[in-house]
């Protein structure tokens, strides 16, 4: 009957078309708009509505102070919202996954034992278990400035330790190998050079090109930590880049279209496939382990580590140079060995000559 109210329909939007005619939409937010058939208010519009609030009703917002309630805070804050895209991606599937559990817990029971037990269920995968540890370090630390919290319950939970240190450095029968592959001249060999003797990240070296050289210098800021890396351009590789003629921005192009890599995955991926065939099981990040080691192993100090591959702290250099001074080390105590017979052997080199 004209002049009673109509039934109200949630997100539901009125339009016009150029001849006037009413049409209806169903739409939450930005999201996808989805056509109701006319006319307004009949079964088939009725339907096609509930339909829609079937699959695509939001899920209402979370209860006040719960984890749920907090990620989503923090994922709007200053904090979050400035880091890079890559960064906040990583962070976010992390939470999200998390938040399956424990979404909707209380923060004031979140406690150092239930980190604890969170570390311990990802006890198999302990790369998995150390991200997960410093991504919800960084929430709770961000919540206690925030003052949502007192303390940050992730604080003294220890990291595991994984029997393997990650990517395997490369050893010189790997570098043979791929030599002996890959010709001069060709993408795979000018990357393997640029790797070896830069040391960079495969998120930087796929950017890597002629303006970035200064002074005999490749001068580059880090995109993981936006920290500025300095490689000087070793002598061997001076003359490969001399010789090689690019008319793009990058030296590292797509064998097949000749155009700049699109992304570090794909860099990784088309490098991995050239590993293969080369017979090594080594990867991109293994050969900036290798040129880490060798400078160590050099003398290069923590300070000149750091400014060479870009690490803010200590830490990184620590594990290179500590190596390297073990290693120097043991070599000193091998040859302090030598020259002191306190363990007589009949084959001793030492110790066996005729006292007359």
């Amino acid at each position: 009957m004209e002049g009673m109210p109509r039934k109200r329909y949630a997100f539901t939007v009125q339009e016009f078309d150029r001849f006037g005619n009413e049409r209806w939409y169903f739409r939450i937010g930005k999201g996808k708009r989805v056509r109701l058939p006319a006319p307004w208010g009949s079964k088939e519009f009725e339907a096609e509505w509930r339909r829609c609030m079937a699959n695509e009703e939001p899920a209402p917002a979370p209860t006040k102070h719960t984890f749920n309630w907090l990620v989503a805070r923090y994922q709007e804050s200053a904090a979050f919202k400035t880091l890079k895209e890559s960064t906040q991606t990583v962070r976010r599937n992390i939470l999200k996954s998390v938040a399956k559990t424990a979404g909707n817990v209380i923060l004031s029971q979140i406690t150092r034992k239930m980190i604890a037990a969170g570390r311990d269920r990802r006890a198999d995968t302990p790369f998995a278990a150390i991200s997960y540890l410093k991504v919800m370090g960084y929430l709770f630390d961000w919540a206690v400035d925030a003052g949502h919290m007192r303390e940050n319950p992730v604080k003294d939970v220890k990291k595991p330790k994984p029997k393997t240190q990650g990517f395997k450095p490369w050893t010189g029968d790997d570098i043979t190998a791929f030599y002996a592959k890959h010709p001069e001249g060709s993408q795979a060999r000018l990357a393997m050079d640029l790797l070896l003797f830069t040391g960079l990240r495969r998120s930087d070296i796929f950017k890597i090109g002629p303006q970035h050289v200064r002074d005999g210098i490749i001068e580059y800021r880090a995109t993981k930590n936006s920290e500025m890396t300095y490689s000087p351009i070793h002598p061997t590789l001076k003359v490969i880049l001399d010789s090689h003629q690019t008319t793009h921005l990058a030296y590292l192009v797509t064998p097949v279209h000749g155009r700049p890599f699109k992304s570090a995955a794909a860099f990784g991926n088309w490098f991995g496939d050239m590993c293969v065939e080369a017979g090594v099981g080594g990867r991109a990040h293994g050969l900036r382990k290798t040129l880490a080691t060798i400078l160590a192993e050099a003398g290069n100090s923590n300070s000149e580590l750091k400014a060479r591959f870009g690490w803010r702290s200590d830490a990184m250099a620590n594990l290179y140079t500590r190596e390297a001074n073990k290693k120097k080390l043991a070599i000193s105590g091998a040859e302090k060995l030598n020259e002191n017979d306190f363990a007589p052997h009949p084959n001793s080199v030492r110790g066996t000559g005729s006292k007359d």
